[in-house]
């Protein structure tokens, strides 16, 4: 290993915020760990409006919120099809010239990815010999998306031996799967371990980082419940949906504690009797490493299908309709027998997944 200060960039995408959350606790562990090794946390998607992937994250987030159906067949329909790879080889080309940019003037030894559109990007110079440092995807979802079929990293860390299999498929090395499970921050282990009682009846409410989810819907419905004592809701970026949660507020039989975007979520999840929320393959793997049953609702089509159906086998968690929110967490509050079942699925050995993500990475780095 050499003794001159490494420099990493990790790339990260604001579609959700799952990624960037992700790519943040990669950051901390390497801190932490190599103090005199530079690192930072990049977002690949810029904020110019006019700019191409702007446009895409623009159609992305409002197709999965209005055209829930459409973009369930654009994912099915992209999973190893000849349609899927033209839309991968479309918005690899997009990027090219951003990620080559970004590597002429940074220079980092390696490239980590929690998104896969800079991955795909990187993948292509790689392939063109343009770039040739270690380039490490990190998958945090449950499943694996055609996008991240990208044959030139060098290597990819996923969430279960599942996935290393599936990956296998995609005619992937399988010595180059690393099985590392999602990166978590370090907060949620420490709060975890300090074993605090939760507070009786408190429902923490999220969204997902851009607060999509029917949320002030799924409110309503849960004022319903007698054996609830106060609503935590978390609305994430998303500031409309901040003030018509605050609006709702005055009108409900049940208090609400409200918090915008928050880097207390570990705090909030160990004051919590119960979490719901979309399912959001990163604050699934939060709610696991606190303990914490959830009922997942509003799932988006795609990767969240996949996400709740990994948690629903597990036993942590409920997946329901909307129509069965109210029944569902009456239940599990009046029955704390099976609140402690499905906290127990939650799981005792939680892998400091962050630290292991550093691990590979660091076993990619020329000596």
């Amino acid at each position: 290993m050499s003794d001159h200060p490494r420099k990493f960039i990790i790339l990260t995408a604001s579609i959700g915020t799952g990624h960037s959350q992700a790519a943040r606790a990669i950051s901390e562990a390497i801190q932490a760990a190599h103090p005199s090794d530079s690192v930072s946390v990049l977002d690949f998607v810029s904020n110019n409006v006019f700019s191409i992937d702007h446009i895409i994250k623009d159609s992305y987030l409002k197709m999965i919120d209005v055209f829930p159906s459409m973009y369930d067949h654009l994912y099915s329909d992209s999973q190893d099809s000849r349609f899927g790879r033209i839309s991968q080889s479309m918005l690899n080309i997009t990027f090219k010239n951003r990620m080559r940019k970004l590597a002429q003037t940074l220079k980092p030894d390696a490239f980590i990815f929690t998104h896969p559109f800079p991955a795909g990007a990187a993948d292509l110079l790689k392939a063109e010999g343009a770039v040739t440092i270690p380039l490490l995807g990190v998958i945090t979802d449950f499943d694996i998306h055609q996008l991240w079929v990208d044959p030139h990293l060098d290597g990819f860390c996923v969430a279960t031996p599942d996935l290393k299999t599936l990956m296998e498929t995609y005619r992937i090395p399988v010595d180059m799967i690393y099985v590392t499970g999602i990166p978590v921050r370090r907060s949620f282990f420490e709060e975890s371990a300090k074993n605090k009682d939760f507070e009786k009846g408190t429902v923490l409410v999220m969204g997902g980082g851009l607060g999509l989810g029917n949320v002030v819907d799924n409110i309503r419905r849960l004022d319903e419940v007698e054996e609830i004592s106060k609503f935590i809701v978390v609305t994430g970026k998303n500031l409309d949906l901040y003030e018509k949660v605050a609006a709702l507020s005055d009108h409900l039989h049940h208090p609400v504690e409200l918090h915008s975007y928050t880097n207390k979520v570990a705090e909030l999840m160990a004051r919590s009797e119960i979490l719901v929320t979309k399912p959001g393959a990163l604050t699934c793997t939060e709610a696991m490493v606190m303990h914490l049953p959830m009922i997942l609702v509003n799932t988006l089509p795609g990767q969240e299908r996949a996400n709740a159906l990994h948690m629903k086998k597990q036993g942590c968690a409920e997946w329901v309709k909307r129509g069965e929110l109210a029944e569902t967490a009456r239940r599990i509050l009046r029955n704390p027998e099976i609140r402690e079942k499905m906290a127990l699925a939650c799981g005792d050995t939680h892998p400091d997944s962050a630290r292991k993500v550093m691990d590979v990475l660091y076993g990619l780095l020329p000596d």
